[in-house]
């Protein structure tokens, strides 16, 4: 029988699996002895809770739940075939170290924790709105940092003194994620990273916690200043100078003309009101023309301002007066001198990324043990208050002496979590009860998240997912298209610049004119609920806007070049084009059998009619898998590379990923749709399709007992039982290939995929 082509081969597989195994981390440990000593120095103080608290250890895992164990905790995902197999048949005695040294390294690594802080850092699609490119940026930012294994303290310090443009320095997205909202950002910072919240003290004292609406704002007096919706320039002041003045003769002429016999306050009032609302005058024109220009660059920057923050109008404490002026102070450890600093924003980072911050350090060391064993030294990762319970007080200690001696090295703290031989216990399976300490006889019993899941469907779909990177070039060269539009307007002489703005005014007034008549007849369509109506306005008017944008652009954007130096812009972002090699942007063509195979089989003289008949159905099979599969394919990538959130009805929303409004606002619990969706939806379906990555290791396998081998490896990491065997060969004799789909099907629904044992 003709062979049928496959997508991928599978010694490709193999050799990106031994890749992995066989070579060299990124990065190494300075001294493994060193880490080897502090992993058994955490164990020994868990004992000693053991002893203390009456608590029996769980076994050691096995090598196959371990294995499962550490992709999905470390990189997010189940191994994929090859990688399972390389591991279990390994004679190395440090294997499971080196396996954990390798993942910390991986560009899975970097996709699983992006994910992570991407919900504590709440960095949403357009980054709650209109911000497309900002989102990008920080996007691309916050991977880069993961990537390069950028110190902590450094990590949260650049954004918290980000300012600039995005396509310099993607980290001004973590004030552009709360633009306008200065109070809310810092009520924000303060909770991620000094584990404190302060929200409740912002219209009052805090009810249940020691701090005060003066802390509060004296908090939010650092970083009041910083704003996230500036674009001024020498340009863009020189232009508001001159049109104030045009302004100013305006407002003076309809004084004098019109308002002469008026008190002269109420007159220019009521000239200045008249003034702005006027369509067709030079001012308004030219107004709407600046608007106009800067409008696709207007979530770029974060700059200073120089508004003062002030006590609420109805401030009701002694120790001020309503709409006093606030001085920023620390709430807690050594305060700031402001008159001794540069800069007050820069100064706040220092402050909060201090090693002898009281709590900076802390939470992170609580936060990232969580991460790790599913439950927190401390009570909470961030409220902690004088009333948090420390279940193991000296550990809690010793965590945070180990963070400080490793420099804020998040990787060499996870390294030392993960090589210790309570992470590598059998899970504890019991309900813990919030607010009882838990004293970790082994990790709790988890869940995957929904990015986990998906994730583990997609590494059986594709072949390398983690390098996977299909939006990457898009949002390089989105980014490069701002900055180009941002250097067409500000590399002008002030003269060149208003003559251009004067210029646009003057095309696009007739454009304005009729999106005014179109904008009119919308709202009227929507008060009169006509449907059909409304949807025609509204195409019209995105019709003009793009009109109205290419006539702008033809005047003003001449710097603007398709493709764009997206190596530079790499480079500015942090992304060192060395790590981002390995980078595949798209995938691999579906194939199937053509028209000319399939005639020359047919009349292929050797070939009898049960063996044409045969190769007629796989064929057709084989085109219906086809056109699935590239309909699927746009989607077919890690959680980390598409839209964040999902789309709702999206796989992941279904299975509880954050929508990124709030703090780690992930949904841990089942849920009937997340049933019906393993149990009626098409993921079954997908993972059999012969242009899978699992697809073709089940077509590779020859006999029953390989083929239900290969699906027990691939889907839950290890081999079926003896009953197991006997079971599913029964099933397979009753159904044939239909069986093996059974089998699929039943395992993608059992709690040992499901969750991290």
């Amino acid at each position: 029988m003709p062979k049928i082509p496959l997508k991928i081969e599978y010694s490709v597989a193999i050799a990106i699996a031994m890749a992995m195994m066989s070579s060299a981390p990124f990065t190494k440990a300075a001294d493994s002895s060193k880490q080897n000593a502090a992993s058994k120095k955490i164990d020994a103080l868990i004992e000693k809770g053991y002893k203390e608290h009456k608590v029996e250890a769980n076994a050691p895992l096995s090598d196959e739940v371990f294995l499962r164990r550490i992709y999905l905790d470390l990189i997010g995902r189940i191994p994929s075939l090859a990688e399972a197999k390389i591991f279990t048949a390994s004679k190395d005695a440090d294997k499971r170290s080196r396996l954990i040294d390798r993942l910390l390294n991986s560009e899975g690594f970097v996709s699983h924790n992006y994910n992570y802080w991407a919900d504590v850092l709440r960095i949403n699609a357009r980054l709650g709105g209109a911000a497309t490119e900002a989102e990008a940026a920080y996007r691309l930012w916050v991977k880069s940092s993961l990537r390069e294994n950028k110190p902590y303290d450094q990590f949260v310090k650049e954004m918290i003194s980000a300012r600039g443009h995005l396509w310099d320095n993607g980290a001004i997205g973590y004030y552009q994620r709360d633009r306008g909202m200065p109070l809310d950002n810092m009520s924000n910072t303060v909770r991620i990273f000094l584990g404190t919240r302060l929200e409740c003290a912002q219209c009052h004292n805090h009810p249940f916690d020691k701090w005060t609406q003066m802390d509060y704002f004296k908090m939010a007096a650092f970083s009041y200043n910083v704003d996230a919706a500036r674009y001024q320039t020498d340009n863009r002041n020189t232009f508001n100078k001159q049109i104030q003045q045009i302004a100013r003769e305006q407002t003076a002429k309809l004084v004098k003309e019109k308002y002469s016999d008026m008190d002269k306050r109420e007159a220019k009032r009521k000239a200045q009101k008249e003034v702005r609302g006027m369509r067709d005058t030079e001012y308004s024109l030219m107004r709407r023309a600046s608007t106009d220009l800067y409008r696709p660059i207007r979530y770029t920057s974060v700059g200073e301002n120089k508004r003062k923050l002030l006590l609420p109008h109805d401030y009701q404490y002694d120790d001020a007066k309503p709409k006093a002026k606030v001085t920023a102070a620390a709430m807690f450890g050594e305060n700031i001198d402001l008159d001794s600093v540069e800069d007050q924003v820069d100064a706040y980072a220092a402050w909060m990324t201090s090693p002898d911050n009281p709590t900076f350090t802390k939470v992170i060391a609580n936060r990232l043990w969580k991460r790790v064993f599913g439950e927190g030294i401390l009570g909470s990762v961030d409220e902690l208050t004088d009333q948090t319970v420390n279940s193991n007080p000296a550990l809690m200690t010793y965590l945070e002496k180990l963070m400080k001696e490793s420099n804020y090295d998040l990787r060499e703290y996870l390294q030392i979590l993960y090589n210790t031989k309570t992470y590598q216990r059998a899970v504890y399976s019991k309900e813990i009860v919030a607010g009882v300490p838990y004293y970790f006889p082994g990790p709790s019993l988890r869940r995957m998240s929904a990015e986990q899941v998906w994730d583990s469907l997609i590494v059986m779909l594709i072949d390398d997912p983690d390098h996977y990177q299909p939006r990457l070039e898009k949002d390089l060269n989105a980014i490069e298209r701002q900055k180009q539009i941002f250097e067409s307007l500000e590399d002008r002489s002030s003269d060149d610049y208003l003559a251009m703005i004067k210029e646009v005014a003057k095309v696009t007034k007739a454009i304005n004119v009729r999106e005014e008549k179109v904008r009119e007849q919308y709202q009227q369509a929507r008060k009169d609920e006509d449907t059909e109506r409304i949807r025609s306005l509204s195409k019209a008017l995105s019709k003009l806007r793009k009109e109205s944008y290419n006539k702008i652009a033809d005047i003003a954007y001449n710097k603007l070049s398709k493709g764009g130096e997206t190596k530079q812009m790499m480079a500015n972002l942090g992304m060192a084009s060395s790590a981002m090699n390995e980078v595949k942007t798209k995938l691999p063509k579906t194939k199937a059998i053509g028209k000319k195979d399939y005639r020359k089989a047919m009349k292929d003289p050797n070939l009898s009619k049960t063996e044409k008949d045969a190769f007629a159905a796989k064929a057709k099979k084989m085109q219906a898998d086809a056109r699935n599969w590239s309909r699927a394919t746009k989607e077919l990538a890690r959680a980390s590379e598409l839209q964040s959130p999902a789309r709702r009805g999206h796989f992941l929303r279904e299975f509880g990923q954050s929508d990124r409004e709030t703090i780690e606002n992930a949904n841990w619990g089942a849920s009937v749709p997340q049933a019906l969706n393993l149990l009626n939806g098409p993921t079954a379906e997908m993972l059999r399709n012969v242009n899978s990555v699992f697809g073709q290791e089940l077509d590779r396998a020859k006999t029953p007992e390989d083929k239900i081998r290969t699906i027990y490896m691939t889907m839950l990491t290890r081999k079926p039982t003896e009953s197991e065997m006997k079971k599913l060969l029964v099933e397979v004799e009753a159904n044939g290939e239909k069986g093996y789909d059974n089998i699929v099907w039943a395992l993608l629904n059992t709690q040992q995929f499901i969750f991290v044992l």
